[in-house]
């Protein structure tokens, strides 16, 4: 690519983060902010109602709780919004294994896993922002000592097996394999199938079966092996041949590893073991399955035997269901239930000795109140959620035509169909759904009156592999267009009026607002964007924008270069132009997306536009892509709320006033 294909990049210098010009520049953001803070009137309301909101979602999971040995594992919040890791014992005791708010700064829980003796658990915790590695094994014994794990890999993949604790160590994309012993504390490397470095990910079942997907940097595409484990530093390693089939959940019972793709599979591990070929056997299709199509997100082996009962989680468009049907047609299923928000399964039940138990704990959000959590077995029907939330759907056209889904949660039944102060969110991108969870930034809106609206364009997961390719490399344009068609239908269809719609989101989310707020700047009143990539000439020179390529497209060739620069915001900012109310976020310890992307866009829109509507900066040094957490968190998000609620017309309510969002059970 030639250097003058590029466009004018006025603001590189910004690039260099640590230069003595950058941070003065950021220095005057930063004062600019904290007047603007300090005279902000509205902040102290918006802050009060999100204390309320998160005292109310106080004992809420995070994560399904996971039992083993009878001891029940909780990853919840406490009643500051901070997340815990929580142990309740058979006999009614409980005990706090792990806060994440006991420094002065907060530390996020990454990954967790517990031992099927219940006497220990492995947990990632992460602070300041960074995304390091390392693993703490927490002991249920208020009298043992906690034991750390420093080469474990950040976000590591990890399962127990016997009296060992498999885990992935190395960096984020090199991984090599470790197992620590319980008992004397041994760790030993474990061979690999493989050439290393490789990425992988670990899945063990009862009995010592291990399986295990690896990628090597040499060979892109994914291959699976097996092996029964029992402490062998070179094990024998069974290649596992899926004849080119895509899992998108897979589990292991005793006697059959069960996969699904387009359809549930299983694989004969004791025909594996003994020489055989891991032959995939096509299960009766499930009667439960809608007719339209539907993508298994996940799937639990309910109890040992050959023909175990298995809990299905169906994705439907933008519907989730949760279903528990026999593996072999030999018993009816169980009638199961809808849920339109994001739904998640925990790990099955393990006895002290390791076999499978028949329950396991599943996680409903809802958008307005928390989230509903409850027990799942296999010899009852299942219980849906309560309702509580009050749900609305929209579609809008696209400008070539394609239907956008939007996901609605209504303050009150009351507003449905009626203009109210609406906030939208997005994400599209990398085949990820965009599933409608509870957040206190959200749930607070919803509480003081306004509106959610989750916009499902392409590039994410929520209609499958061809749904999330039109969203990818030149795609991605089109994504930006979904957006502002679903905001020109919210206007349309008198949901919202001219100047009540706000956008805020994150990350590839973050990317596609900023080039929403470039290319139409009147159709939103405020946006706030925390995180994003901004200029994608050269989003692959920084961060993990290298691991990008198949996302986005490459920057040095041409052609991608063309496609990548038609919504890239940074270069979409025109002088003269007057740009909505904008607040960017970013940390100092983000590893993914560097800050100067924001701050390049942030310096741009503030020479370019001519009028009053302030454009900001909230730049923290000891935070990372994963944003903020308690009290900091807090602040921010009622500094953010008052900005987007006074661009819309939607006030906090007054002191007397109570909420209108109640507590749900849990």
């Amino acid at each position: 690519m030639a250097s003058n294909a590029l466009p004018p990049d006025p603001y590189r210098w910004l690039e260099d983060t640590e230069s003595e010009r950058a941070r003065a520049w950021l220095s005057q953001q930063q004062s600019r902010w904290n007047r603007h803070i300090s005279a902000d009137r509205e902040a102290p309301a918006w802050q009060r109602l999100l204390a309320e909101v998160d005292l109310a979602s106080a004992g809420r999971p995070v994560d399904p709780p996971i039992e083993a040995a009878g001891v029940t594992f909780r990853h919840e919040l406490d009643s500051t919004g901070r997340a815990q890791l929580a142990a309740r014992f058979a006999d009614g005791r409980r005990r706090i294994l792990l806060r994440t708010g006991d420094r002065d700064t907060v530390g996020r829980i990454s990954r967790w896993c517990p031992a099927p003796a219940g006497d220990v658990v492995a947990a990632q915790l992460q602070r300041d922002g960074h995304e390091n590695g390392g693993l703490h094994l927490l002991s249920t014994d208020p009298g043992t000592a906690t034991t750390t794990l420093a080469d474990a890999s950040p976000h590591p993949s990890l399962v127990f097996s016997g009296d060992w604790l498999l885990y992935t160590a190395g960096s984020r994309a090199s991984h090599t394999l470790n197992a620590h012993h319980l008992r004397d504390r041994a760790v030993r490397p474990i061979a690999l199938p493989v050439s290393t470095p490789a990425r992988i990910s670990l899945h063990s079942g009862p009995g010592g079966h291990l399986l295990v997907r690896t990628r090597t940097a040499q060979d892109t595409h994914i291959s699976w092996w097996l092996t029964h484990w029992s402490g062998e530093r070179r094990p024998y390693w069974q290649s596992v041949d899926l004849g080119g089939l895509r899992p998108t959940a897979l589990d292991l019972g005793s006697h059959f590893c069960y996969v699904a793709t387009d359809q549930l599979h299983a694989i004969d591990l004791q025909l594996l073991a003994s020489g055989g070929p891991a032959r995939l056997t096509a299960l009766p299709a499930d009667p439960a399955a809608a007719d339209t199509p539907t993508v298994i997100r996940a799937l639990r082996v309910l109890g040992t035997g050959p023909a175990p009962p298995l809990a299905v989680l169906h994705q439907t468009g933008i519907t989730r269901r949760l279903d528990i049907r026999p593996a072999a047609d030999r018993c009816p299923a169980a009638p199961g239930f809808a849920w339109p928000a994001r739904l998640r399964l925990g790990s099955v039940a393990r006895h002290r000795d390791g076999r499978l138990g028949d329950g396991l704990w599943a996680v409903a959000d809802d958008p307005h109140h928390g989230a509903w959590s409850g027990r799942v077995t296999a010899g009852s029907g299942l219980t849906a959620p309560p309702r509580t939330a009050h749900w609305g759907a929209l579609t809008a056209t696209g400008r070539d035509g394609t239907t956008i889904h939007v996901t609605l949660c209504e303050p009150t039944p009351h507003t449905a169909g009626t203009p109210t102060p609406t906030l939208m969110t997005v994400y599209g991108g990398f085949g990820i759904s965009l599933e409608p969870s509870w957040d206190p930034l959200l749930a607070t809106w919803i509480a003081a009156g306004g509106r959610v609206a989750w916009v499902h364009a392409r590039g994410g997961g929520e209609f499958g592999p061809a749904w999330a390719a039109a969203g990818r490399g030149p795609g991605k344009s089109d994504t930006v267009d979904d957006l502002l068609s679903a905001a020109d239908a919210l206007v349309e269809q008198r949901l919202a009026r001219p100047g009540q719609l706000a956008c805020i989101a994150a990350s590839n989310g973050g990317l596609v607002v900023a080039a929403a707020l470039v290319r139409a700047p009147h159709l939103l009143s405020s946006v706030v964007c925390a995180a994003p990539l901004t200029d994608m000439a050269r989003y692959h020179l920084d961060g993990l924008g290298a691991l990008w390529q198949k996302e986005y497209g490459d920057p040095t060739d041409a052609q991608d270069l063309t496609a990548l620069l038609s919504y890239s915001p940074y270069h979409h900012v025109t002088s003269g132009t007057c740009y909505p109310p904008t607040l960017f976020i970013t940390g100092g310890n983000d590893a993914r997306v560097p800050s100067w992307h924001a701050w390049k866009l942030c310096a741009a829109l503030q020479k370019a536009t001519p009028g009053t509507a302030p454009i900001f900066l909230d730049h923290q040094e000891l935070s990372g892509h994963y944003g903020r957490a308690g009290d900091s968190a807090r602040a921010l998000s009622g500094h953010a709320l008052s900005l987007l609620g006074s661009s819309t017309g939607l006030r906090p309510p007054r002191p007397e006033q109570p909420p209108s969002a109640t507590e749900m059970p849990i």
